[in-house]
């Protein structure tokens, strides 16, 4: 009697440490794509004991507040009518290309690379896709800290705006993104305009607990994503994307990488972390330029933004446990090299070595600096964004100021 008592103990301590080692198991499988449990854990202590860093969770709940009013312009929206015909497919302009002054009708449109055309504005998707990574990522955050429902509330439905009702949703694809007029109906070159996707996607692991979000809008919103994914590998304009070799490359690289994460398709991710080391030699030289970036008009802004897709690369390849922060090697790491090269341009120290003809933002480098601090434990990054000027990212201020 005491055996069978004993063996069903037994039974029970197995089934319930089972369940726990698979959560754990799941956790491990599922971390948020940018900022790993450790660091989430620390941030919510922080916020308690911090003033600085309640300040920030306060005004990053305020954002999410101030989205609680607005309302998503969709797809089906525009004036303009797409060349297949279908108002559900995402369009966007050429931000480089204007009308040839030397043609009647202005076509084919020629580039002036680095100069935007303001007419392009008239076609509103790009600003609508922006706006709802945007809203959807604040909401998201909102909601985690606060744990107030009504964020995620205003956060679901923007989902269901996008992905999933019938009447305003956008078909998962950028087959007419970029237009360049006269020349073509799309390019491969437009999915840069979701660059900045991978911040909604982590949003969607924070609204995983949440009522609102319910089974069937994580299947339906996940299988949107699934698709997006298999059209960036598998169409003409995916592929031709992915043979780019600039910034292009490396932020199709993250947004493959962060799809394939959060649809669970690991190994496609781990691929590309796997041949990220070459990619990043053959963009960034052993002084830390990148040529590919300094040809272009505005060579420092491009040179910091294809450092930003670096940082986001390696922070997602971090959390799969490939370490790209210190590749070649600890004592020569390639992206810090990148780094301290264009600190003293970006500084006003000395006058930046290639063209530069418009303007460009300090804080998206010092962004990069502050995350710095802590992948090489160097506090002579700490704080210079702070010397400059305050970022306008709370988000950014929670972690890394």
């Amino acid at each position: 009697m005491l055996y069978f008592f004993y063996m069903q103990v037994k039974k029970w301590f197995l089934l319930i440490a089972s369940i726990f080692y698979a959560a754990f198991l799941i956790a491990q499988e599922n971390p948020l794509l940018f900022h790993n449990s450790k660091s989430v854990s620390n941030m919510l202590i922080l916020i308690k004991e911090d003033p600085s860093k309640k300040a920030a969770a306060s005004e990053l709940i305020k954002k999410g507040q101030s989205n609680l009013s607005k309302s998503l312009t969709s797809v089906v929206a525009k004036q303009q009518t797409t060349p297949c015909g279908n108002p559900h497919e995402y369009m966007s302009m050429a931000a480089y290309f204007w009308p040839d002054p030397t043609k009647p009708d202005g076509l084919p449109y020629i580039r002036k690379d680095g100069q935007r055309n303001p007419e392009n504005a008239k076609v509103p998707d790009h600003k609508s896709m922006d706006d709802w990574i945007s809203w959807v990522t604040s909401l998201s955050w909102s909601y985690y800290l606060s744990k107030d429902e009504v964020f995620a509330q205003k956060a679901v439905g923007f989902l269901r705006f996008w992905c999933i009702d019938t009447a305003t949703y956008m078909i998962p694809n950028l087959n007419h993104a970029q237009i360049i007029r006269g020349i073509d109906t799309g390019r491969g070159i437009g999915i840069i305009d979701i660059h900045q996707l991978p911040d909604l996607l982590e949003g969607l692991q924070l609204l995983e607990n949440s009522a609102a979000f319910t089974v069937n809008d994580r299947k339906l919103v996940k299988q949107w994503f699934r698709d997006l994914l298999y059209w960036l590998r598998n169409s003409n304009n995916g592929k031709q994307e992915m043979r780019t070799k600039n910034n292009h490359k490396t932020f199709y690289e993250g947004l493959v990488a962060s799809l394939a994460i959060y649809v669970g398709e690991y190994a496609v991710a781990d691929e590309i972390f796997a041949n990220a080391p070459q990619l990043m030699l053959s963009q960034i030289k052993e002084d830390g330029m990148q040529p590919l970036e300094t040809e272009r008009t505005n060579g420092l802004s491009y040179s910091i933004f294809n450092l930003v897709a670096w940082f986001q690369l390696a922070t997602l390849a971090e959390n799969r446990g490939v370490d790209l922060w210190n590749y070649p090697s600890a004592s020569n790491p390639r992206m810090k090299k990148a780094l301290d090269m264009l600190l003293p341009y970006v500084s006003g120290e000395k006058k930046w070595i290639t063209q530069q003809i418009g303007s460009f933002e300090p804080e998206d480098y010092y962004r990069l600096t502050d995350k710095a601090a802590l992948k090489y434990n160097n506090s002579a990054y700490k704080g210079l964004g702070n010397a400059k000027q305050s970022t306008t990212i709370p988000i950014h201020n929670l972690f890394y100021r």
